[in-house]
């Protein structure tokens, strides 16, 4: 059984069905809803980390996401690349451009004036630079989500939608779930529950923070500009603000990453603010004037963070036949077709051949 159906539950269930396990996911909600992690049109997807497992993962991931495109089909993963620029002191701008020559992941490094060369929308100064990375861009989230439970299904699992997990309990022979659909009694459970994650395992330490992060869709003025083909993904260092080329052909997705405040998950306020669409409206005005309008709306999503954004996932120190998957802290949907993988590894086999050992779901007990 797979508890959860995110990206990361998703992901699971299509493995273990495709790994030929007679497999359940259950959803809390209904399919496409917008109050957990998961939803939307794109997430990021990238290499440019400064730490070694992620860029590890992430190349893994490349090659998993194309796998995935070809059995079913479809179009995943758009590597219009991503551009990256800060001021010229920025540390972690330098800790990035040196882990890309380490691990030798091709770019571009530019100066601000570079960039308005390459990126005529971009209007960056002598005090910035930036470097270009083509092997990076967006993963089509919704459509990720759509592939991943309908291949699922292909393969011969079951899914069962707004079924909510009240408690999960030991037998001597598996365990048994009751929820608001009756009980079900299963050998092994994955449980990918996102913000609601420490609910169905509290005995474990997990130090998780919920967080709502606003997600703000502009206007382009001119929607030839901010088409794939031309326009990367992009990000500021020294914000950690980032944003997307348009994929509805009308607007670009911008958005703060961890700037939100905490909250339960089964009380977010949906609306967003007119001041903070015009804080990232002003953001894009002034590194890319005249790209967009200030007429914008805003949506929420949330993030499950650890105290080390570092992700949980292992067997339950206690109960190996539970499996737990969490705490990917906003960071964690470009690896999705990997975790799910993991999480098969530790469900038929207890290990996976992945350096996992830093995401140990005991490490702060």
């Amino acid at each position: 059984m797979v508890v959860g159906l995110g990206a990361m539950g998703s992901s699971a269930l299509y493995h273990l069905a495709r790994r030929g396990v007679d497999v359940v996911g259950i959803e809390q909600f209904e399919p496409g809803h917008v109050r957990g992690s998961s939803h939307g049109h794109s997430r990021v997807f990238r290499t440019t980390y400064d730490d070694p497992l992620y860029v590890e993962l992430a190349r893994e991931s490349l090659g998993m996401w194309r796998d995935l495109e070809t059995e079913a089909d479809v179009d995943l993963l758009e590597l219009c690349g991503l551009l990256i620029f800060a001021s010229l002191e920025n540390d972690r701008f330098a800790r990035t451009l040196k882990m890309l020559a380490e691990a030798g992941l091709p770019h571009d490094l530019l100066t601000g004036p570079d960039v308005s060369q390459r990126f005529p929308t971009f209007r960056l100064t002598e005090s910035q630079h930036a470097f270009f990375a083509g092997e990076n861009g967006f993963v089509r989230a919704d459509r990720v989500l759509e592939t991943l439970r309908t291949r699922a299904e292909a393969h011969g699992a079951v899914r069962r939608d707004g079924c909510r997990v009240e408690s999960i309990e030991p037998l001597d022979s598996g365990l048994r779930v009751r929820t608001n659909q009756g009980t079900i009694d299963t050998a092994r459970a994955v449980i990918t529950a996102g913000a609601w994650l420490d609910r169905l395992a509290g005995d474990l330490n997990w130090n998780l923070e919920g967080t709502r992060e606003e997600k703000i869709y502009l206007p382009a003025n001119d929607p030839a500009q901010v088409t794939p083909d031309v326009f990367p993904c992009f990000c500021e260092y020294d914000t950690t603000n980032y944003g997307f080329p348009s994929l509805d052909g009308r607007t670009i997705k911008v958005a703060a990453d961890h700037a939100g405040s905490r909250v339960d998950p089964d009380s977010v306020d949906r609306d967003v603010a007119a001041e903070e669409v015009r804080r990232l409206y002003d953001w894009v005005e002034r590194w890319q004037p005249g790209l967009v309008g200030p007429a914008g709306r805003g949506e929420v999503c949330l993030y499950t963070n650890t105290p080390d954004h570092d992700f949980l996932i292992g067997s339950h120190p206690s109960d190996d036949r539970l499996v737990l998957g969490g705490g990917f802290s906003g960071h964690g949907f470009k690896f999705s077709i990997l975790v799910g993988d993991i999480l098969a590894d530790l469900v038929l086999d207890g290990h996976t051949r992945r350096r996992i050992t830093r995401f140990a779901v005991d490490r702060f007990l």
